[in-house]
């Protein structure tokens, strides 16, 4: 037995029998089960590295395990090869982007023949291959043609390495995940698929197909579907001015003692021009771009800034101070929010920082609800303390409704059904 074993004197044997017998091609007509083994496609912006090796031999583990349990197993490759990475490749090389990207695709495609993976590439796609993207452009002028592309000025994380518009995802605490440079909030001209139309069927398709059910939750968060009130707040001294506020719970109306507006929101500017407060808004606003809407979600540290004007609580009459706050994400809702201290804990967190009233609008089963609030109930509960007559005493949906049907009447607000989804930007598409 010899005792040192090189597996390259073999594997091109083997290799060169599995292409000869087309072993990894799958018959169209088959009695077998079908089984479809597909994993991201790799950027062509280099050579294989060892992230290809790890990603794709579990896929190839995958397709294996299923052809040696009866399955005729489809398990293509293909090259997500159209894009900023290829372009910034070709740029930091010098050679036009089709040339660098076709080497590229032939020196992985060879690599990943070595390693033995089990493709069919008979069924290989390439996302610059105008063959491949003319059906891109076919479906475009589809949804075109049916209202569902449309162009707007969006604020988009901004890479300047790259220079490219990065996802929520490739963004992580604040820089890019490919060349980890800083990440900048800026307001470009983009292209977007109006599937906010479908976020109820999307979000019902769920219980129709077989993704564990940790994933369903997942994706169900992200869809965010949630139900509740518009309310609008009149500023006061400005007979045209209305800040509206998103809220799940209508039923808290009377326990709004102030309202905070995303650092970018347009309205900003417009209040706090000529307050002492203007410059710490603008460096807010300046800090708040730097950051995603993921980032922004996440923060530990809740700042605010007094923008010098007061709202009306359109229930109650009351006056609230306006502030912005660089936890209000500027793409969620219109931006706003009305701060309930005594149901909401960061709202509390707040109003104790900056010594805002917390009142207690709800009542709490077996608690003292005459003593004060250490931390916020955000539990369902009585209402009490409502100044207006008529809503003490309610609670649950019957206390939303109620709310609802008085705001509605006074032309102050009305309800409604929100959402998380997003129309989907598409305008990282390249042209060569």
């Amino acid at each position: 037995m010899e005792e040192d074993f090189s597996p390259a004197q073999f594997e091109h044997k083997w290799q060169k029998r599995w292409l000869d017998d087309e072993i990894f091609i799958a018959p169209l007509n088959t009695d077998k089960p079908k089984f479809y083994c597909l994993e991201m496609y790799p950027y062509p912006s280099g050579k294989m590295h060892i992230g290809h090796v790890r990603n794709y031999s579990i896929g190839d583990a995958v397709a294996r395990y299923r052809r040696a349990r009866g399955y005729n197993v489809i398990y293509p490759m293909g090259f997500d090869s159209f894009g900023m990475p290829a372009e910034n490749a070709a740029i930091k090389e010098g050679g036009h982007p089709r040339d660098i990207t076709d080497r590229n695709i032939s020196s992985i495609k060879s690599d990943f023949k070595q390693m033995g993976f089990s493709h069919d590439w008979n069924r290989q796609v390439m996302s610059h291959d105008p063959n491949y993207y003319r059906w891109n452009q076919w479906f475009f002028l589809k949804f075109y043609e049916s209202g569902l592309a449309y162009r707007t000025f969006a604020n988009v994380n901004w890479c300047e390495q790259c220079n490219t518009v990065l996802a929520n995802e490739q963004v992580h605490n604040g820089r890019c995940w490919r060349c980890s440079s800083e990440v900048a909030q800026r307001d470009m001209d983009q292209w977007f698929l109006k599937i906010t139309k479908y976020a109820q069927e999307l979000l019902d398709s769920l219980d129709e197909i077989q993704f564990p059910n940790h994933v369903k939750a997942l994706q169900k968060d992200w869809m965010g579907r949630s139900e509740g009130a518009q309310i609008k707040f009149k500023v006061e001294g400005d007979g045209g001015l209305v800040i509206e506020a998103f809220t799940t719970r209508p039923d808290t109306i009377f326990g709004v003692t102030f309202v905070t507006l995303a650092p970018e929101n347009p309205l900003c500017e417009e209040l706090v021009k000529g307050h002492e407060n203007e410059q710490a808004w603008r460096e807010m606003e300046k800090e708040a771009k730097q950051l995603s809407d993921m980032d922004r979600g996440m923060l530990k540290e809740k700042k605010g800034v007094f923008l010098g004007r007061h709202a009306i609580n359109p229930l109650s009459g009351e006056k609230i101070p306006i502030y912005a706050g660089n936890f209000v994400i500027a793409s969620y809702g219109t931006g706003s929010v009305m701060a309930v201290p005594g149901h909401d804990q960061r709202d509390f967190d707040f109003a104790s920082e900056h010594n805002l009233p917390i009142k207690r609008v709800l009542l709490e089963a077996r608690a003292d609800n005459d003593a004060p609030l250490t931390s916020a109930f955000e539990g369902y509960g009585e209402m009490t303390n409502s100044v207006r007559t008529g809503f003490d005493g309610l609670s649950g949906d019957d206390a939303k409704r109620a709310v609802i049907e008085a705001l509605e009447s006074d032309d102050s607000g009305s309800g409604m059904i929100q959402w998380k989804i997003r129309d989907w930007l598409i305008s990282r598409q390249r042209y060569w």
